[in-house]
């Protein structure tokens, strides 16, 4: 048996060994700093085998629910190591927690307690993160791979291809690709395979191969294409692969939820995480965080409203109908900042670019500072608006670019936010071309698929330094 075939065979039971082994390891190195801190003189204390036992549980409880054990072949690293320096945080501060309320903290030596912490962060971080850096090492040196083939259209198998090429860490290795009959003519690239034929020949070709996996996708429109969807989900089903479905429309921002009505499945496309607590907390930050902001920065709203006032002619705020939370129109709140009060809707609006003559000299400032956003925190409060969220654009310009991006509309399944994952990501100021509307589209809807707490509170400490951000005009 080779290596690769090993891992491979025996991967899901090195999962449940790992889940075993760190908490007994955790629980019988406490014994060990025990012992040597002692000086080797005296036998441990009962209280040594009860703490070790304590550790034991409360790790197993922790880790068993941290997420660490499942397969990070696709998953981000750093996702992992936040996942366990997090969760090794956690071990510590309940521990510590049970000795205070069982007022045995004075009977344990800071030196052992210290040694224990540097130990439970170490040891899971080598064994975790280290042992998949490793893995990751070895799929690229060829080990530990799995061979696939792929069913498809010439363009999206070579889009395939590439995703394939561009992370060999993910150890798949394509063996052949194979399509429906078709006129179209498709340069593919040196390092890709020639197409193998369609179907008929695919049938010979697992007679004599057997792949780990089996990735296909469907285009029904497809000129010269003679096969039904059902028909090519019979065909694959009358294998004993996996069989993997790759979507050629399928787009960045997608959640892709598995659901049911009755026996129906169902797949939420765009399905933000129906967490209706945190939604509440989202809600509750929302009016406290303002309230308290309005409260700290009311000299400087004061300030910046007198200098409006003494600097340039017209009102002191700014008030413009904006698409908001399921597609319901409200009026933003703004310091103006331009010699123009022009509507929301009205019909082809100009953006603020650089050195817009239109900006004054003071909203010059305040757009760069972005000072002039402040009075939105009483949109937050009203409920019209969050801190974090997909930023609202003018309705015309958001009628302008419905019709031209996919999926335009979905970023409004939040609601607008005074920042947002596409500011912080330094998506902001003019969107000079269809091209950066659609990656800021992207990062909305990245934002709605993965929305949390934490990742507010993540977008919300960034924006501190996307306030210095070069598209602030």
């Amino acid at each position: 048996m080779t290596y690769k075939g090993f891992l491979r065979l025996y991967s899901s039971d090195f999962t449940r060994i790992q889940r075993w082994l760190d908490p007994l390891v955790l629980g019988r190195t406490y014994l060990l700093f025990a012992w040597v801190n002692s000086d080797f003189s005296v036998p441990l204390r009962q209280l040594d085998h009860l703490a070790a036992l304590c550790i034991v549980v409360v790790a197993a409880l922790v880790l068993g629910q941290a997420n660490i054990y499942q397969s990070y072949r696709q998953e981000s690293h750093w996702v992992l190591f936040r996942r366990l320096v997090v969760n090794s945080a956690v071990i510590i501060m309940i521990l510590l927690l049970i000795a205070f309320f069982t007022k045995t903290s004075d009977q344990f030596s800071r030196l052992v307690v210290i040694e224990q912490a540097l130990f439970t962060i170490s040891w899971l971080l080598l064994c975790h993160l280290g042992g998949r850096q490793l893995l990751r090492y070895h799929r690229v040196r060829g080990g530990n791979s799995r061979s696939v083939i792929y069913w498809g259209p010439a363009a999206t198998a070579c889009l395939f291809h590439q995703q394939l090429l561009s992370q060999p860490h993910l150890g798949l290795r394509l063996l052949a690709w194979f399509e429906s009959p078709t006129q179209e003519l498709t340069i593919l690239p040196s390092t890709m395979p020639p197409c193998s034929g369609g179907l008929s020949e695919l049938r010979q070709w697992l007679v004599a191969n057997t792949p780990d996996q089996i990735y296909f996708s469907y285009s029904p429109n497809r000129r010269s294409s003679h096969l039904s969807m059902a028909e090519v989900i019979r065909f694959f089903g009358d294998t004993c692969l996996p069989v993997y479905y790759v979507p050629h429309w399928a787009q960045e921002g997608m959640s892709f939820n598995v659901d049911r009505i009755g026996n129906q499945l169902v797949f939420g496309l765009w399905a933000p995480p129906e967490a209706n607590l945190d939604r509440q907390l989202k809600r509750l930050i929302d009016v406290l965080g303002s309230l308290l902001l309005l409260l700290l920065l009311s000299p400087l709203l004061v300030l910046v409203a007198v200098l409006i006032a003494l600097t340039s002619p017209g009102p002191i705020l700014f008030s413009q109908e904006r698409y908001g939370f399921r597609g319901r129109r409200f009026r933003i709140l703004k310091f103006r900042t331009m010699t123009v009060t022009e509507a929301g809707d009205q019909q082809g609006l100009v953006q603020a670019r650089r050195n817009d003559p239109r900006v004054t000299p003071l909203g010059r400032h305040l757009r760069r500072w972005s000072l002039d956003e402040l009075p939105q925190l009483i949109n937050v409060l009203k409920g019209e608006m969050s801190l974090v969220g997909p930023r609202p654009h003018a309705v015309d310009h958001n009628e302008h670019y419905r019709g031209q991006i996919s999926a335009f509309m979905q970023r409004h399944q939040f609601k607008p936010g005074m920042t947002g994952l596409a500011q912080v990501e330094g998506l902001r100021g003019e969107t000079a071309t269809l091209q950066s509307m659609v990656c800021r589209l992207a990062a909305d809807l990245r934002y709605q698929r993965d929305w949390s707490l934490r990742l507010d509170i993540k977008i919300l400490l960034r924006t501190v330094f996307a306030v210095f951000s070069p598209n602030a005009f």
